[in-house]
């Protein structure tokens, strides 16, 4: 399995997440302490493969900004990384 499979998969949640929640990659990026240049390239699928810290830092930056956002919207961020928020018993 390749990783472009994420790769386009993340971008799209992410784009997806921004748009719903109204929330800017510079808001993200004034909260964060992430480079909006590097929030642009994840939006635009450029960049791909987020770690797990900065996927928690940009959920947290969007749940600041928005009350629009959901658990399984972040969960879907994580996923899009062939991750998870949740621990596996």
């Amino acid at each position: 399995m390749t990783s472009d499979l994420y790769d386009n998969h993340f971008a799209y949640e992410f784009k997806r997440l921004l748009e719903k929640t109204s929330v800017s990659c510079y808001k993200i990026a004034m909260y964060s302490g992430i480079g909006q240049d590097y929030l642009s390239r994840l939006k635009s699928g450029k960049k791909a493969n987020p770690s797990p810290r900065t996927i928690t830092q940009i959920c947290l930056a969007i749940a600041h900004f928005s009350g629009q956002a959901t658990l399984g919207d972040f969960e879907n961020l994580f996923n899009a990384v062939g991750r998870t928020l949740f621990t596996r018993i």
